[in-house]
C-alpha cells in the first residue's frame, strides 16, 4: 500500500504518496495544471520495481492547500526541493508531465546535484503571447464558471478525438482530477505558466533527458523536438494516440517509451 503523508512547506500543506520498491533510487513525479498525483496512477505498477516513488499535489491541487499561492516557477521548484529535503531525499530521477515538466526543468537548471535524470512530457519552455493569452482566457472562465467552466473547455483539448468518441472513463478521470482542483490552486499555477522562462537556459541542463510529446498533442510535438535539440544529449519520444496527457491517455504506450529509455540512459 501506498504511505500518505502530509508535509508543512511555509503555510502550505503539501501532499505526497511515496510507492515502489525501498532498496531502489527515487524517482519523483510531478503532474500538469488541474491534475493532482493520481495523474501518475497507470506508471505506478510498471515502475514501482524500479524506483521509490514520490507523487506530491501541487499547491491547491488534490488534497495540497494554497493559502500562499506561486508566482513564479521558482515558488514550484522551491516547493519541490522543501518535500525532498523533509523526506532526505539527496537525489532523484524526476518525470513531469506538462506543469511538471516545466518544474522539472527548473530543477534541472537550477539544482543540477539534485536530479539525476530528466523525463518531461508535454510541456513547453516559454510563454509566447498565444499561450500567455490561452491562459488569461483560463483565469476569465474560472472568473465567469468556477472550475467546473475549466473542465468544460479543457478535458477535449486534452484528448484525441479517438478517445473522446470511444473511452468515456478516461474522460471521466480527467474531469475528475479538475474538479479536486481549487480555483486558488488554478490561479497559483497559472501565474508561473504566463511568465514561463525556461528556453534560453535549456543548453544549461547535464543530467540525461528525455522529452516524450503525445503525437496528436497540438503543437507540442514540434516544439518538443526544437527543445530536444538545445538540450545537450537529450532525447526525444512520441506516444500515438495520445494527446496532452500522454501517460494517461496510453499508458502502455508511454510506459514503453520510459521504460526503454531507462534500459538505454542505464
Amino acid at each position: 500500500m501506498p504511505e500518505e503523508r502530509f508535509l508543512n512547506v511555509g503555510t502550505n500543506r503539501l501532499h505526497v504518496m511515496i510507492d515502489g520498491n525501498p532498496e531502489r533510487p527515487w524517482l519523483t513525479c510531478l503532474h500538469g495544471a488541474a491534475t493532482n498525483l493520481h495523474l501518475w496512477d497507470p506508471q505506478i505498477s510498471a515502475l514501482g520495481p524500479l524506483f521509490r516513488i514520490l507523487r506530491i499535489d501541487v499547491r491547491g491541487h488534490g488534497k495540497s492547500t494554497a493559502d500562499v499561492t506561486a508566482e513564479t516557477f521558482d515558488d514550484l521548484v522551491a516547493d519541490v526541493i522543501a518535500v525532498w529535503d523533509a523526506l532526505g531525499i539527496e537525489k532523484s530521477t524526476v518525470i513531469g508531465l506538462s506543469l511538471g515538466g516545466m518544474t522539472g526543468f527548473g530543477l534541472a537548471i537550477h539544482h543540477p546535484d539534485r536530479v539525476e535524470r530528466l523525463i518531461a512530457a508535454d510541456c513547453r519552455s516559454d510563454a509566447p503571447a498565444f499561450f500567455a493569452d490561452s491562459w488569461v482566457n483560463r483565469l476569465r472562465i474560472l472568473k465567469d464558471k468556477g472550475i467546473a467552466g475549466i473542465a468544460e473547455v479543457t478535458v477535449p483539448m486534452w484528448m484525441t478525438e479517438a478517445t473522446k468518441a470511444s473511452r468515456p472513463d478516461v474522460l471521466t478521470g480527467a474531469r475528475a482530477m479538475i474538479l479536486a482542483t481549487s480555483e486558488r490552486g488554478y490561479v497559483s499555477v497559472a501565474t508561473p505558466l504566463m511568465a514561463l522562462d525556461y528556453k534560453k537556459d535549456l543548453g544549461r541542463i547535464r543530467c540525461p533527458t528525455l522529452l516524450v510529446v503525445g503525437a496528436e498533442d497540438g503543437p507540442h510535438p514540434e516544439e518538443m523536438r526544437r527543445m530536444a535539440d538545445l538540450i545537450p544529449g537529450a532525447a526525444y519520444a512520441v506516444v500515438e494516440g495520445a494527446g496532452h496527457l500522454s501517460n494517461f491517455e496510453q499508458p502502455e504506450r508511454f510506459n514503453a517509451v520510459v521504460l526503454d529509455y531507462l534500459g538505454s540512459a542505464s
